[in-house]
This record gives structure tokens, sequence and C-alpha cells, in this order.
């Protein structure tokens, strides 16, 4: 009779213990593995706020930016806009190449985002872009290229681009 309790009871703590493994594994699959940066308005100032997402795996971190930018591009979710962020990345961006070379990331644009917008829309698709593809880690630096020409100016307005734009020299988000 007592092993017949014992065995029942081993039977059941082996069955708690794949209920556990199923449900860790299910929430996993669920929590945000990346972050892009929307830009909030804060009176007569902008700010980036960070938006968490599930952005999908593989493909290291030059497929990571990728779907990283298409997300900029895409703008907020209707939760994220209903916390008044919004993206200064135009809609019709496309990266055209995206490559790690050690711990800087040279991603090539298309025109069109560089297109519309004055100045502080500018800076914001600028910083949007930076700090999105500097997380999570692995990135410490952004080499910039337009439809494959290197951008050291960037817009009608002349905004001067580091390239490379080093991530240590920028630690805390931009108010502009």
């Amino acid at each position: 009779m007592r092993t017949v309790v014992l065995r029942v009871v081993a039977l059941a703590l082996l069955l708690l213990l794949a209920l556990v493994a199923v449900l860790t594994v299910r929430t996993l699959h669920r929590l945000p593995n990346t972050v892009v940066y929307f830009v909030a308005a804060d009176g007569t100032r902008f700010r980036l706020e960070p938006a968490y997402r599930r952005g999908g795996g593989g493909g290291g971190a030059a497929a990571r930016a990728e779907r990283q930018i298409a997300a900029l591009a895409a703008g907020p979710t209707a939760s994220e806009a209903a916390r008044g962020l919004s993206s200064a990345v135009p809609a019709a961006t496309r990266v055209l190449d995206a490559h790690l070379d050690g711990a800087t990331l040279t991603i090539d644009l298309s025109a069109a985002f560089e297109s519309g917008g004055g100045s502080a829309s500018m800076m914001g698709r600028l910083d949007q872009l930076f700090y999105t593809v500097t997380r999570p880690d692995g990135v410490d630096a952004v080499s910039l290229e337009i439809e494959g020409q290197p951008v050291t100016t960037f817009g009608g307005e002349g905004i001067l681009v580091d390239n490379p734009w080093l991530r240590a020299d920028h630690p805390d988000r931009p108010v502009w």
C-alpha cells in the first residue's frame, strides 16, 4: 500500500514539474526581447521613450536591426500611440543592407529615411535609429549610409552626424 502511495506521489510531482516547464517555456516566448524607441512630446520638447517588443529571434544583430527599423517605420501600436508615442521615421524607410563588423553596425537605408520633416523631425529619426539599434547589447557603434553613401550631414538642415556614431558618447536619451 505504501509503495502505491509513493508511486502516485512521484507521478504527481513529475506531472507538476512538466506543467511548470510548459508554462515557463510559453511565458518566455511571450516576453519582449527587443526595444524600439519612439518620440514622445513633452510640452515644447521631445524625448525618446522605449517600447518593448517581441521581435522574433535569429539572424544576429543585422537581422535584428532590420526588424527594429521596420518597427520604427511602421510606427507605434495603438496602445503605444495612446501613451503619446509617435515615430519620426518615414513609413517608406527600408533597410538596403545591414552588417556587423565587430561591434559596429553599418546600416544602409533608402532615401526615404531622409525625406520630409524639419529639424526636430530629423533629430528625432536619427535618435530613434541610433538608440534603437544599439539595444539590446552587442552594437557599440552605428555607421549610417543612405543609398550606399556614408552620411556625415543629414537632411536639408545639414545636421552633423558622427560616422560612426558611438553609443558610449551618448549614454543618456536625448531631449530636443
